[in-house]
């Protein structure tokens, strides 16, 4: 048999002002696609090694990353699902299909662009056996789950089960065309966007609504995949909310049932998701009181992989204040400081302002003065749990010491889940006293070594504090916009 392989992941912040572009995708097509993802940690990497094992005939169609950013034009999208569209007319005829997506990807007037591809698989395709697998961030639509044979959702925030998952979706497409089993797909929406902070999966509330679909499964044993999407909240569209999700052997009723013990367990424990976020001076100051380094300091609401453009720098003054002579080590983006410090040699004397080049509305620009230390092209593989063997990019990079601050500045976005991202300029975290790092929630799987963990509430667009969002298209009413007191 036939069995296509697609890899297209982005999750779009509808907030943020930076526009997502083709070439951020990075997209290779045929069979540049074993060239590239064989090896990694990643789902298409756990299809291409499952599929490898069998006498099935592997197509390689299309595979692509983009980091979390704004919108693309419609015409970006167009482009895109051009290419999807096309790769799958000319892998014809196939008999399966695997596809991993994000399932928060949108364009200008398409909030489900990820539904889209979908109904592109199927109309082009036919009706083949087509397993999806989704992250835990999806916003997972009616569209998606009804086209789709089999949704499969990450277990795990951290994302450190990309792998597994691919390898769940693959396992499912086989026993579907060996006709052990014939899969349907339940899902059920809530009127509920949560923070992510507090959606870890090891502890707290979103633990206890996977331990709840774990325990009917091991009750049902047609029950074949339980996933919960906290869905991303930084989406201002019609579509939008929490969802549970239930993947069953042929009983329906089941597969409804668990999906919606699933989601009455979430709308239990709404509240518990809210986190407690210090402001910096408190924050800094708790850090300093924190025997063992380093401190992590998550700023969150400037996350690159949250979709924010990664220009603040509300946190150096704040170091600078209240952290005189300590050793702190700090990220941002900032294209017109790279123009500034490229043509300089390392040991040169740089004074410039950094930060609010594309978020003008939260961040403002940080006067700093010091030295060049280094320059680099930003290219850096991780290599811990969080998609290992994945190249990134951040484009120039410039490193600057300026005082006890160790400033590193890149001109495209950086992933700040790894440590890489430092690393791959010759610093090392463990060194410093105070590491910024500009995530929610993700970056605790890589920074198992930290001595402490504080996330600070700094002004942005993947911001925790959700109600401060200027959400406009979103159902109402919907939680914590709006108070529901019961779910109908």
């Amino acid at each position: 048999m036939r069995i296509g392989v697609g890899y297209l992941l982005q999750e779009t912040n509808t907030f943020s002002p930076v526009e997502t572009r083709l070439k951020d995708f990075g997209l290779v097509e045929g069979p540049d696609v074993l060239d590239h993802w064989s090896g990694t940690q990643t789902e298409i990497g756990a299809f291409l090694d499952v599929l490898g094992g069998t006498p099935h005939q592997v197509v390689p169609l299309f595979a692509g990353w983009a980091m979390t950013a704004g919108l693309m034009s419609a015409a970006t999208f167009e482009e895109l699902l051009s290419i999807v569209r096309r790769r799958l007319s000319d892998a014809r005829p196939l008999d399966g299909l695997l596809l991993a997506l994000h399932g928060s990807m949108c364009a200008r007037g398409n909030d489900d662009c990820d539904g889209t591809i979908i109904e592109a698989a199927r109309s082009i395709a036919g009706n083949i056996s087509l397993v999806v697998t989704l992250d835990l961030h999806a916003n997972l639509t009616a569209k998606i789950a009804t086209l789709a044979d089999a949704v499969v959702g990450y277990q795990c925030y951290p994302h450190t089960d990309m792998y597994e998952t691919g390898l769940s979706g693959a396992e499912l497409l086989l026993k579907t065309l060996r006709q052990e089993i014939s899969p349907v797909t339940e899902m059920r929406k809530l009127p509920l966007i949560v923070p992510a902070e507090n959606m870890q999966t090891t502890h707290g509330p979103m633990k206890q609504v996977f331990d709840t679909g774990y325990a009917y499964r091991e009750a049902h044993p047609e029950v074949l995949s339980v996933s919960s999407f906290g869905v991303q909240p930084w989406l201002d569209i019609a579509e939008m909310g929490c969802a549970t999700l239930t993947v069953a052997d042929r009983n329906r009723a089941s597969a409804r049932d668990c999906a919606d013990q699933m989601a009455n367990k979430l709308w239990n424990l709404r509240e518990e998701f809210t986190p407690q976020l210090p402001r910096p001076r408190q924050a800094i100051e708790e850090a300093l009181a924190q025997p063992g380094s380093p401190v992590v300091l998550a700023e969150s609401a400037d996350g690159p992989t949250a979709g924010a453009p990664g220009d603040s720098s509300e946190l150096i003054g704040p170091l600078q204040q209240f952290a005189p002579g300590v050793a702190s080590l700090l990220w941002l983006r900032d294209p017109k400081a790279i123009d500034d410090v490229w043509g300089l040699r390392p040991g040169d004397p740089i004074r410039t302002a950094v930060g609010g080049v594309f978020d003008k509305m939260n961040h403002i620009p940080a006067l700093i003065e010091g030295t060049l230390r280094s320059l680099s092209d930003g290219k850096f593989r991780f290599t811990g749990n969080y998609n290992k063997g994945m190249l990134n990019e951040m484009g120039r990079t410039a490193v600057i010491q300026a005082g006890s601050i160790t400033v590193v500045i890149s001109d495209e976005a950086a992933n700040m889940i790894a440590p890489e991202v430092y690393r791959s300029q010759g610093l090392e975290p463990r060194d410093y006293k105070i590491v910024v790092v500009k995530s929610a929630n993700s970056f605790r799987s890589e920074y198992t070594f930290a001595s402490k963990i504080i996330i600070v509430d700094t002004p942005g667009i993947s911001t925790a504090n959700l109600r401060s969002l200027p959400y406009q298209r979103v159902p109402r009413p919907i939680y914590p916009l709006d108070e529901i007191s019961r779910l109908d």
